[in-house]
């Protein structure tokens, strides 16, 4: 085979395989919507579709010719090394970006610093619950794309030697896609010095790189359109102030149990019967939102009281939560227990940092409920064996609600219920379609939780524990079923994603039921005081004390690269750090939309609490550097 034809054929091989590229990224675009926003957005999306298909290809074109380039100097005549260059490149692009569309279509985001975390961190990959048959269905998928590219590449190599015969010229591409790619980012830079009309449209295409021209605009005189950016740097400093402790006589033992994607609205009789009649003589509070959207800032949240922005500085210096801190200082016996992994999300380089790791259980079970109801066993195990001269502290993370929501056959009360859920293969459309069985695997799981629950209750009432045993019921995040278009969590802030039930117990207290706003952030403020410590909680928390009538107007809730303001009028999520370019968005504070003068007018109304929000994110750094920053 001579060099011309070898260089014709791969030209058409990845002209073809970039009508591929386009036929997965398309999946991520609201076509319709976009159309309907006017002419101009829907230009925008159309050229830069058809461009960054062409940018997503230019890895694996560079590595062919640099691979051909390398293999012709060392053995000429020979076309293999790089043609399976150009076959493996190609199908890791084209396997990378079907994953990217499945992602996206399930839940709302592309491949982020927060998935790279999650493939790059030990027990990352596990706490996806991943099946037999999933994994089947990847290593399919893999087998496909790679059979589809050699498929493409014969047949290029057939059509050229057959029917063409004659050189391909694409010497025009580069020069037209450098000079659209000009346009395309003045188009942006300009729109976003205005009306920000493009900003939708660039979130949806992966990978979009912004370029924002405000300044040089400003200089020409024109008047432009802002919104705020949150800049926050700084030393951690936490608690601000030295815990003062007056130790009490006779201190709690607390056992603190969260659960995994555990939904406010199934804590009821029917689904949750043992918890529910353990609430009747607790405090119950129906209307908590967590910290997070995902079991990372949820759990950072309950633990130290403050927003989870914090959890990056405490992982750059290892700090732990107070609260371990004060339990220490006390000599409570200590045992932590959980049925995924201490290292993912990093609770063992954060809020458990300072806990020795002989101290902390995980579960070595299959499947989440075994693990839960073995990590329970010993749980009360430690109990049993503990020194009953001195007061403990027990954590158990339970996983048993977490996708693909695990059960024992004497858990179901829901039918029909899908007997699995295979990653590999699940779709958008299909999930909406099967979302019934789907929820009711969802709710059997978290039957399971109840009865797992309703055994720690027995043994504390078997035991007369209740007198002095602080008890806390809570979840780390909520879970979606595709009420607002996504299923599961880590996506957006809507309620069914991060709203979640709490409950807490304490010795010798008159129930409770209340329907005002509460936050992961009040658990810590509530349970300090009774530990004997006597500094204000705004020297450790920005909540509340539950249990002393303190009422919140609004709260935060963080995801990787995100904070949310709540409160009953409104939710505004915006960017921190300049991790996202995604401006300011704005809904109701049930999640319905708002018009775009809506939107105007409560985010001007909303200045003062922007700003407070500033401060409180902010509020835990020594030498701050905090500003708000105009893009």
């Amino acid at each position: 085979m001579t060099t011309t034809t070898q260089k014709n054929t791969l030209k058409l091989y990845f002209f073809i395989t970039y009508f591929v590229v386009l036929w997965l990224v398309s999946d991520s675009l609201a076509m319709t919507t976009i159309f309907q926003e006017g002419w101009l957005p829907f230009g925008f999306m159309v050229i830069t579709f058809l461009l960054y298909g062409l940018y997503y290809l230019l890895p694996a074109i560079a590595i062919t010719a640099l691979v051909g380039f390398i293999s012709k100097h060392i053995k000429p005549q020979s076309t293999k090394p790089a043609y399976i260059a150009a076959i493996m490149t190609a199908s890791i692009t084209t396997l990378l970006l079907y994953a990217n569309a499945k992602i996206f279509s399930l839940y709302g985001m592309f491949f982020n610093g927060f998935i790279l975390n999650l493939v790059m961190t030990p027990g990352g990959i596990e706490s996806l619950g991943g099946s037999t048959a999933s994994d089947v269905g990847y290593a399919l998928f893999a087998l496909g794309f790679l059979s589809l590219q050699l498929l493409i590449l014969w047949l290029a190599h057939r059509y050229y030697t057959k029917h063409l015969r004659k050189p391909l010229s694409f010497k025009f591409l580069p020069v037209s896609a450098i000079v659209t790619t000009i346009l395309v980012h003045m188009g942006f830079a300009l729109d976003s010095y205005s009306t920000n009309q493009l900003n939708m449209v660039a979130e949806s295409i992966p990978f979009y790189q912004t370029v924002s021209a405000r300044g040089f605009f400003e200089s020409l005189g024109f008047k432009t359109h802002r919104e705020t950016k949150l800049k926050i740097k700084g030393k951690l400093q936490y608690p601000l102030n030295p815990l003062q402790i007056n130790k009490p006589a006779k201190p709690y033992n607390i056992i603190w149990l969260t659960s995994e994607s555990w939904r406010a609205d199934t804590l009821d009789e029917k689904v949750m019967p043992n918890s529910w009649e353990f609430a009747k003589n607790a405090a119950r509070f129906t209307r908590n939102y967590s910290t997070g959207n995902g079991t990372r800032m949820g759990v950072f949240g309950m633990f130290t009281g403050i927003p989870g922005n914090y959890w990056f500085p405490f992982l750059e210096t290892r700090r732990g939560a107070a609260i371990i801190d004060v339990l220490q200082q006390q000599q409570y016996q200590i045992s932590l227990y959980t049925s995924a992994k201490f290292s993912y999300p990093e609770f063992d380089k954060t809020i458990f940092a300072q806990v020795p790791s002989e101290q902390m259980h995980e579960g070595k079970a299959k499947t989440g409920w075994e693990s839960d109801r073995d990590n329970v066993t010993d749980l009360l195990s430690f109990i049993d064996k503990r020194d009953p001269s001195r007061p403990f502290f027990t954590f158990m993370f339970f996983e048993s609600p977490h996708a693909r929501y695990y059960f024992p056959p004497e858990s179901v009360i829901a039918k029909p219920y899908r007997d699995d859920i295979n990653y590999a293969t699940i779709s958008k459309k299909k999930f909406k379609d099967d979302i019934t069985p789907i929820k009711n695997r969802y709710i059997n799981s978290v039957h399971h939780l109840d009865m797992q629950y309703g055994r720690i209750f027995n043994y504390l009432k078997e035991h007369q524990l209740l007198d002095n045993t602080i008890v806390i019921l809570i979840g780390d995040h909520g879970e979606e079923f595709m009420e607002h278009g996504f299923w599961g969590h880590n996506s957006t802030f809507v309620d069914e994603q991060v709203r979640t039930p709490l409950v807490i117990y304490t010795p010798g207290m008159k129930p409770l039921v209340s329907n005002e706003m509460t936050s992961h952030m009040d658990v810590i403020p509530t349970i300090m005081p009774l530990l004997g410590v006597t500094n204000p909680s705004s020297d450790y928390a920005t909540g509340y004390n539950l249990l002393a009538g303190e009422k919140r107007s609004h709260t935060y809730i963080s995801d990787w690269d995100k904070v949310a303001y709540v409160d009953d009028e409104v939710k505004i999520t915006q960017p921190v750090n300049g991790k996202s370019f995604v401006l300011m968005k704005a809904s109701k504070g049930n999640d319905d939309a708002l018009s775009n003068d809506e939107r105007k007018a409560i985010l001007a109304k909303k200045q003062p609490a922007m700003l407070q929000l500033v401060q409180d994110l902010s509020k835990f750094f020594k030498k701050k550097e905090t500003k708000s920053v105009r893009p």
